[in-house]
């Protein structure tokens, strides 16, 4: 353990050094934090006084916001769209030291509204319009993308799903980083992860997994086995798989050997939303100064333990993740 904990802070200190770049669906989340105060007279539905508002970075953007706490250089590529909402998140950005280089879309700024009254989670609400970017859209995203990887030691894919990584730009992005030797790690919804050709790590949690191995191989039951689930993919895809599967920790592939299991560090969360983002960050901020895939899971699982941990969307910083290795290495 003191060889591990020696290397992982080595490797946090050498996040600083790294430039990322991120490309994806960006959000804003909105938390509305209620007090209950009842059920209401019109109709038997919860009567909620608001007491607070509260908006976070969500999607691609707190996937860059985690890389930088992190402490590497991270530009985010995507859309916003010319609303207030969108001015919000450049702000968010401009706060959490990201370089945002967001054109506007006619569509409004995904939003995510979630109204929590204590520990209770009452709904979510979701403003979005979902479509493929336009050619201008397409052109202004490319020609941002192509200007960054220039600079960038890595390339971040954050999908979710809004529409924004048509095929086309896929391809576009795709033979970038080719040109540029720059890897891909990407966590992507299971239908768009088959336009993808040239990945170099993917990160599904255990439903996109399944998803995804079921429509690679049609007609195939996948089954409920981690291992033979995480080699399917890694085999389908031609790359690494780091299966995210809740309390039950992650599952390791690299490109080639046997996977290996990382138990969870937290079983007890707290709040789980943003936590798969926190892994795909560590991952590639770790990955790209030159860790290998194992001792970049085991610190993404840690840094994962300490997200959920805590209230809200959290981003892990650089110094909460080191003290945190720093701990594993103390007598129980």
């Amino acid at each position: 353990m003191e060889a591990r904990v020696k290397s992982s802070l080595q490797c946090i200190r050498r996040i600083a050094g790294v430039r990322v770049l991120v490309v994806g669906d960006v959000m804003l989340d909105t938390y509305l934090n209620c007090r209950a105060l009842g059920v209401a007279d019109e109709a038997p539905v919860p009567l909620l006084e608001i007491h607070s508002q509260s908006r976070a970075l969500g999607g691609a953007a707190n996937v860059a916001r985690n890389l930088a706490r992190l402490g590497a250089r991270t530009a985010l590529v995507g859309l916003v769209g010319a609303d207030s909402q969108g001015e919000v998140v450049r702000e968010l950005l401009r706060e959490s030291g990201v370089d945002g280089l967001l054109p506007e879309t006619q569509r409004p700024t995904t939003l995510k509204t979630r109204v929590l009254s204590g520990d209770h989670y009452y709904l979510r609400l979701d403003e979005e319009q979902i479509a493929p970017p336009t050619e201008a859209e397409r052109a202004a995203l490319a020609s941002q993308i192509e200007t960054r990887l220039n600079e960038a030691d890595m390339l971040v894919v954050s999908d979710y799903d809004k529409g924004l990584l048509s095929p086309d730009l896929v391809e576009r992005i795709e033979g970038l980083a080719h040109e540029r030797g720059c890897r891909i790690v990407a966590d992507l919804k299971p239908a768009n992860a088959l336009t993808w050709r040239h990945l170099d790590l993917v990160t599904p949690n255990w439903s996109e997994a399944r998803s995804l191995c079921a429509l690679l191989d049609p007609g195939k039951e996948p089954g409920e086995d981690a291992r033979t689930i995480a080699e399917a993919l890694r085999s389908k895809l031609d790359c690494a798989v780091v299966l995210k599967m809740g309390t039950q920790g992650m599952l390791v592939a690299p490109s080639s050997g046997p996977p290996t299991r990382l138990e969870a560090l937290c079983r007890s969360p707290i709040e789980v939303s943003g936590a798969g983002d926190t892994v795909l960050a560590t991952l590639a901020a770790t990955l790209s100064q030159g860790a290998d895939l194992h001792e970049a899971a085991w610190l993404a699982n840690l840094a994962a333990s300490i997200s959920v941990s805590n209230p809200g969307t959290h981003a892990v910083s650089a110094a909460e993740l080191t003290e945190a290795v720093t701990r594993m290495a103390l007598p129980s």
